[in-house]
C-alpha cells in the first residue's frame, strides 16, 4: 500500500545526505545542479504480526519540485511482495510541489510463520542517453530495510517525568520546562505527550520527519534546543516549554507511545503556581531615628531597597505623609560605570540628584539592596516623620518603618540676623 503525503515535509536525514550535507556523489551534484536528488529511508523499520503494526519507507527528493517525478524501485529480501505483505506497486510518484511519499509495509497474517523476514527497497537508476540530463540523481541512501517480525509481543515503553520535581512551586505565570525520559525495550518511543490535570499541554515527536521544512544542517528543532538526528539515533529525553502557566495546583504526567502504538503513563508530579509575588524590602538608613537638624538646613535622606527574585524600580520619600520626591534605580537611570558597588568603603555614595550628603551618624550597616536618596530643603520646624515607599518591577509597593527627626530653630542665626 502506498501513502502519499502532499504536505511539504521537511528534508529527511536521507534527503540531507543526498542533497550534499553528507554527499557521496559530489561530482554528479556539480554536473547537474538543477536535477533533484532522491533517497529512501526506513522511517519505521519494524512491522509485526499479529496486530496492526505496519512498517514504512519514505522516499524523498531534494531540489527542484516544479514537476511531477516518478521513481521506480525494486523490492527484495526474504519477504515476498503480495505474499508476506500487502502488494506494493514498484514505482512512486511525487506530484509537483511534493517533497516525499510514504510506502507502507503491511504484513499479511501467517499463523505458522516464526522469527522475522526482511523487505529491502532499492531505488532504481534511470537510463540516460549520453549528453542528456537525468530526471533525478539517486543519492547516497539508495536502499533501506524493513523487518516483519512474527509472533511479536509488544512491551510497553517506560517513561519518567524528571522535570519539574514533585512539590515544586512557581511564581506569577512562569514558563515551566517539562522533561521526561522514555525508552522502549523492543522498539522505540515515537512521541511523548505532557498532561496537566489530564489535559494535553504539548507533544514532542521522535520522528526525523516534521511538518515543516528546516534549514540545512538543522535536522530537528524542539523549543529552542537543536540537535541533529544521526543515522540510527533515537531520542530518550523529551522536553517541552509550557508557557505563561496560570496560578493553580497541577498534576503533571507524561505519556510515551512506542512505534507499535502502545502507550505508558508516568507517575504524577504535583506542582503549584501561586500569585504570591515577591515583595521588596526598604529601610531609611540616614538620618537616624531621633536625629536633630537646624531649620533651613538641607536634609539628605538615604534609603536602601532590594528584593529577592525581583528588582526595585523606584523609592518615593515622604514626610508626614506628604510626598517629597522619587528616586529611580540608578542602574537604570545612569551608566553602569557611574554606579558605586554595594559595600563600597570609600567616600559616600554620590546622590542622583542634589549635592553630596555627609556621612551618616548611624552605626555601620550591611546593605540589603541599592541606595536611593533625596535632598529635602526647607523642612518645617518641629517633629517630622519620614518614610520611604519602594516599588518593584511587578508594581508591588512596601513602606519602610518610620524615622522621626526634629527640626529646631537656629537661634544663633536668628540672633545675628542671618
Amino acid at each position: 500500500m502506498m501513502q502519499n503525503n502532499l504536505r511539504p515535509w521537511t528534508r529527511s536525514l536521507a534527503a540531507a545526505f543526498a542533497a550534499g550535507i553528507f554527499l557521496a556523489n559530489t561530482a554528479a551534484a556539480q554536473r547537474f545542479p538543477h536535477v533533484p536528488f532522491v533517497s529512501v529511508q526506513a522511517a519505521d523499520p519494524l512491522s509485526s504480526e499479529p496486530g496492526d503494526n505496519p512498517g514504512m519507507f519514505t522516499v524523498s527528493r531534494e531540489g527542484e519540485t516544479n514537476a511531477a517525478l516518478t521513481i521506480p524501485f525494486t523490492l527484495t529480501g526474504t519477504a515476498s511482495n503480495g505474499v508476506d505483505y500487502v502488494s506494493i506497486p514498484t514505482t512512486v510518484t511525487l506530484v509537483a510541489g511534493q517533497y516525499s511519499s510514504n510506502i507502507i509495509v503491511t504484513p499479511i497474517e501467517e499463523p505458522a510463520a516464526a522469527g522475522y523476514k526482511t523487505v529491502k527497497l532499492t531505488l532504481g537508476r534511470e537510463h540516460v542517453e549520453r549528453g542528456q540530463s537525468p530526471p533525478y540523481i539517486v543519492g547516497a541512501l539508495n536502499h533501506a530495510l524493513v523487518y516483519i517480525v512474527y509472533k511479536y509481543t509488544n512491551v510497553p515503553p517506560a517513561v519518567t517525568l524528571v522535570c519539574p520535581t514533585n512539590g515544586s512551586s512557581f511564581l506569577s505565570q512562569p514558563n515551566i520546562l517539562l522533561a521526561a525520559t522514555a525508552s522502549d525495550s523492543n522498539g522505540w518511543v515515537t512521541s511523548v505527550q505532557f498532561l496537566a490535570n489530564g489535559s494535553s499541554v504539548g507533544t514532542v515527536s521522535n520522528s526525523p520527519f516534521d511538518d515543516f521544512r528546516l534549514q540545512p544542517l538543522v535536522l530537528r528543532e524542539s523549543h529552542g534546543s537543536v540537535m541533529p538526528i544521526l543515522p540510527g539515533y533515537r531520542l530518550n529525553r523529551f522536553q517541552f516549554v509550557w508557557t505563561s502557566v496560570l496560578p493553580g495546583d497541577y498534576r503533571l504526567q507524561a505519556v510515551a507511545t512506542d512505534n507499535a502504538g502502545l502507550a505508558s503513563t508516568s507517575a504524577v508530579v504535583e506542582i503549584t503556581v501561586t500569585t504570591n509575588l515577591p515583595a521588596p524590602q526598604v529601610r531609611i538608613i540616614y538620618p537616624a531615628n531621633g536625629a536633630k537638624f537646624l531649620d533651613e538646613t538641607p536634609i539628605h535622606i538615604l534609603a536602601e531597597a532590594g528584593e529577592m527574585n525581583g528588582v526595585v524600580d523606584t523609592v518615593e520619600f515622604f514626610a508626614n505623609g506628604a510626598g517629597l520626591g522619587t528616586d529611580t534605580n540608578y542602574l537604570v537611570a545612569e551608566p553602569l560605570e557611574a554606579a558605586q558597588p554595594l559595600g563600597y568603603s570609600g567616600p559616600p555614595f554620590r546622590p542622583i540628584s542634589g549635592p553630596p550628603f555627609p556621612p551618616s551618624p548611624a552605626p555601620p550597616f550591611r546593605p540589603i539592596g541599592l541606595p536611593f536618596n533625596f535632598t529635602w530643603a526647607n523642612a518645617p520646624v518641629g517633629s517630622n516623620v519620614l518614610t520611604a515607599v519602594a516599588t518593584d518591577n511587578n508594581g508591588t509597593s512596601v513602606t519602610s518603618a518610620p524615622v522621626t527627626i526634629d527640626v529646631t530653630t537656629n537661634m544663633y542665626r536668628r540672633h545675628h540676623g542671618w
